[in-house]
């Protein structure tokens, strides 16, 4: 089996009416492996997470994802494909307000067969998942898994939002600067948390930011400049 769990090559994407955004000639992310890319704002960071989770499509290249070629599936299997292989947590979290913390946890493994049969087979049943993703991410009171999620704190929301992203051990784990309304202590312990529940769940970690002092803590950095010829260009 392959070491690699993302493999992209000769990749381009343009926004309808616009120059082309990414002109990627190859990348690849290891399994296991956490990197840390970083570039600013309008780069085309969250528009290469999009692709990579099979959101939109490419206009030239391929993305494979454990092998599976997502530009090759329809926009149904690749919702599908999405939600059974890759966990992401949101710069704004994306946390229904209006649902409980639990709920709000175990929502992947309402649309995914794989996530829950994972989740059972790891801790015994959904519910003791959550209980125990929560507990490690250092939520551990029992009365807030019946919270709404618009009642916590940005700091709360950040790590219910970790543990849905974690909840059934997907291969892929996507953070999009979700750090980024915290201060610099908590950023840092939070990523701890994060690295550690990646690593027994033998998650892949791609997390990006423009905040340079995290790049450190991760196992590689990249910059979307190096990669994307069209970022260059663009600069002559």
């Amino acid at each position: 089996m392959s070491s690699a769990l993302i493999q992209l090559s000769n990749l381009g994407f343009a926004w309808p009416g616009q120059p082309e955004l990414l002109d990627i000639d190859a990348f690849t992310l290891q399994r296991g492996e956490s990197l840390f890319l970083k570039g600013p704002s309008g780069s085309g960071k969250t528009t290469l997470l999009g692709l990579l989770g099979g959101v939109q499509k490419p206009d030239r290249g391929r993305i494979e994802l454990l092998g599976q070629d997502l530009s090759q599936l329809s926009a149904g299997a690749r919702d599908r494909f999405r939600v059974d292989h890759t966990g992401y947590v949101f710069q704004q979290f994306n946390l229904l307000p209006f649902l409980s913390v639990r709920e709000n946890v175990e929502l992947p493994c309402h649309f995914s067969k794989l996530r829950t049969s994972r989740a059972v087979q790891r801790h015994g049943s959904v519910a003791e998942a959550t209980r125990a993703l929560l507990a490690h991410l250092g939520l551990q009171q029992a009365e807030l898994l019946q919270r709404r999620a618009g009642e916590l704190s940005i700091g709360q929301q950040q790590r219910v939002a970790a543990a849905r992203a974690l909840i059934g051990q997907p291969e892929l784990v996507i953070a999009d600067e979700p750090t980024s309304a915290l201060d610099a202590d908590a950023r840092e312990a939070f990523l701890e948390l994060l690295f550690a529940e990646c690593r027994a769940a033998g998650s892949s970690l791609l997390f990006v930011s423009h905040d340079q002092s995290l790049a450190h803590l991760f196992d590689r950095s990249l910059s979307l400049a190096e990669l994307n010829k069209a970022t260059r260009l663009a600069e002559i």
